[in-house]
């Protein structure tokens, strides 16, 4: 077999997965053959899927061809009896390619020959480019890699003293193959530096490194100008009163969000006014931003969002609609954003440390959060955190034509929704959300090959996006998430092509050592694996797994999808290097805490403060029946002590968040620190 064509070889199946998503052709219409690839572009030896549909669900064989000169050569001959037929190929250059269905009896029935149209697939050759702004004297860089592939690891690369090191190691690119690196120091300190970006392999295709760029030096000041001769005019006699200049308002160290709502009376602004979650209340909203500027005012619509923090009247969350899409404290423009309240997280930091963690791990997207002191006319609320949910958008969850974004939940709403043959509930969220037969039986798909008698040797890698599913175990395992094994919140999205990917990140506030599960013995402490973790063993029966097991999938004896993966060897692989690459940056999360528990002091005193000492009165812990009527054998993990002041308790919790996360990237490193880990 040539390089220009070679099929991979995997298990008993080779690299043919067979799927029954063919659509049944007219009574009486003759069958037609068609042959599909799941790009029209590729790298050189980049892997692609072609897919064949026979029009026919008899067992016949299928035949793949790719054109040499004016000869047509067989590339695979298999037998399909479902209709259709899913090849991974790779290719070092453009290639024509077609399939034919050789003519077959079956059951006395005859079956004529079809063919397929040829299909051309052409290459690209692949490349990494960096490119460096200045504004304000600050740095900033961004990457990306042509063809785009969405997920594609970027690395930005800085030359040091004659050698280039690695400063930002894997990121994952958007839709359009950028990632942005953000700020990486001031120009004064970086002019005439060298940076460069380097894109990862991608399914066969190698790596590529970018040719470099320097940043520019600041322009060198003016001279000092010559002085001037003395005038022989004298002073003139001082002003009765000294000139003052006004002093701007200093930044506040905590972002201000106040919330204005016209015709409430007396109600109470933060527990009677926003109280549904089908109902907007108009207002309008003022951001003075901690890092400085004129206050901001936009027109605005608030209602209640979430599903179990959305009963706590005392500091429910919110959904916000703007009229148009606006940048709000530096982030990118939207229509919709959120304010999350954190009532049970006692420390308010569990959500903005996952989403730092899971970009430090390489997610395409997390949702960017930034904390608040959020007033309603003028009364104070609490701390909140406002920012970005999960919207299908630029700049946030990028799908393209033909992806649908997805989520697992046992809530329910109102999206679409399908439920797959082993119990797991999926909503169709955005994107194609008309075609619910066609993503469930993709969706089906995968969840066969994940739990099939083969596996792993059975090509289910081609019909999952395994670095998203790596990444995402890594940011759950992490926090010991307690709704990421499939139970609550856990998006994914379905692309075009039959492939599988997780999604974002979302919903961490019981989560890094918050609560115990009593059966789990040790969730709320930094040592052990969660996500990993097979329980399905350690109940007696369904009753018990149905009522105490944290995953939908509760049945399986496997487990859920984590679990399954997890008994691959080369998926374990993966998971440790991806580890390893990031571990130096997850080091610095705990540092993170501290910072954070310095800046946001005041403001957390406050919102533990009650009311009539000018505080806004929240809980130091949720209520016992707040807690006990949301989950069953869910309890805090510590107990706070009544006898200290609010800050004091504030930072007793921080500094128990901080030492855990430190605890739990320890451990971690520990296991991965070998090859047999």
């Amino acid at each position: 077999m040539t390089r220009a064509l070679r099929p991979l070889l995997c298990g008993l199946s080779g690299l043919l997965v067979l799927a029954g998503l063919a659509v049944a052709a007219p009574a009486q219409a003759a069958p037609v053959a068609s042959l599909t690839a799941s790009r029209s572009t590729v790298m050189p030896d980049e892997n692609f899927s072609v897919v064949v549909r026979t029009g026919t669900r008899v067992k016949r064989p299928v035949v793949l061809k790719h054109r040499q000169g004016r000869t047509w050569r067989s590339v695979r001959t298999t037998t399909d009896a479902r209709g259709t037929a899913r090849i991974t190929v790779a290719t070092a250059r453009r290639i024509e390619l077609r399939a034919t269905v050789p003519k077959v009896t079956v059951r006395g029935k005859k079956y004529k020959a079809l063919s397929t149209k040829r299909v051309v697939v052409r290459t690209a050759a692949p490349a990494a480019t960096v490119s460096v702004v200045t504004s304000s004297e600050r740095v900033a860089v961004t990457g990306r890699a042509t063809p785009a592939r969405k997920g594609r690891k970027l690395s930005l690369q800085r030359l040091d003293g004659g050698t280039w090191r690695t400063i930002i190691a894997g990121r994952a690119g958007n839709a359009a193959g950028r990632v942005d690196f953000g700020a990486v120091g001031t120009q004064r300190d970086l002019g005439g530096r060298s940076f460069r970006v380097v894109a990862g392999g991608w399914k066969g295709a190698p790596r590529v490194t970018g040719a470099a760029k320097v940043v520019p030096s600041l322009p060198a000041p003016p001279r000092d100008p010559q002085p001037e001769e003395p005038l022989d005019e004298p002073d003139p006699e001082p002003t009765a009163e000294p000139t003052v200049e006004p002093t701007p308002e200093p930044a506040p160290a905590v972002t201000q969000l106040s919330v204005t709502i016209r015709g409430v009376g007396d109600l109470d602004p933060c527990t009677e006014v926003i109280t549904t979650k089908t109902d907007y209340v108009n207002g309008t909203m003022t951001f003075r931003d901690r890092d400085g500027g004129a206050p901001r005012s936009v027109a605005a619509r608030l209602r209640v969002r979430g599903n179990s923090t959305a009963s706590i009247a005392r500091k429910r969350p919110y959904k916000v609609k703007l009229d148009a899409s606006a940048s709000l404290l530096g982030m990118p423009a939207s229509k919709d954003w959120v304010l999350l309240a954190n009532h049970f997280d006692r420390s308010m930091l569990r959500n903005d440390l996952a989403m730092r963690a899971a970009r430090m791990l390489g997610v395409p997207w997390a949702p960017r959060l930034e904390s608040v002191d959020l007033r309603i006319n003028g009364r104070l609320c609490g701390v909140y955190q406002f920012g970005e949910g999960i919207e299908a958008q630029d700049g946030r969850v990028e799908l393209q034509d033909g992806d649908t974004l997805l989520e697992a939940d046992t809530n329910d709403d109102t999206d679409p929704q399908f439920r797959t043959e082993r119990g797991l509930r999926v909503f169709l969220k955005a994107g194609e959300t008309k075609h619910v037969n066609r993503v469930e039986d993709a969706f089906q798909e995968v969840e066969d090959l994940l739990y099939d008698e083969s596996f792993p040797d059975n090509g289910y890698r081609d019909r999952i996006d395994v670095d998203s599913f790596v990444t995402m175990y890594l940011v759950n395992e992490l926090t010991k998430n307690l709704d990421a094994g499939f139970r609550n919140s856990v998006y994914l999205v379905m692309r075009a092509d039959g492939t599988l990917a997780m999604g974002p990140p979302w919903d961490y506030d019981v989560s890094q050592g918050l609560v115990d599960l009593g059966y789990a013995g040790d969730l709320h402490r930094p040592t052990g694996w969660w996500i990993g973790r097979l329980f399905h063993p350690l109940f007696p029966d369904d009753a018990w797994r149905q009522a105490l097991l944290p995953s939908q999938l509760w049945k399986e004896p496997g487990g859920h999808y984590y679990n399954r993966l997890l008994t691959d060897p080369w998926f374990v692989e993966q998971v440790r290097d991806r580890w390893r690459e990031a571990s130096p940056a997850l080091a610095t999360l705990a540092g993170h805490v501290d910072a954070e528990s310095v800046r946001l002091l005041d403001s957390a005193a406050a919102n533990f403060t009650p009311r009539e000492d000018g505080g806004a009165g929240q809980l130091v812990w949720a209520a016992p029946e707040e807690i006990g009527s949301w989950t069953p054998m869910l309890q805090f993990a510590s107990e706070p002590d009544s006898g200290v002041a609010p800050g004091e308790g504030w930072l007793r919790e921080t500094a128990r968040l901080r030492d855990w996360i430190a605890g739990r990237t320890a451990w971690i490193d520990e296991q991965f620190a070998s090859s047999d880990g």
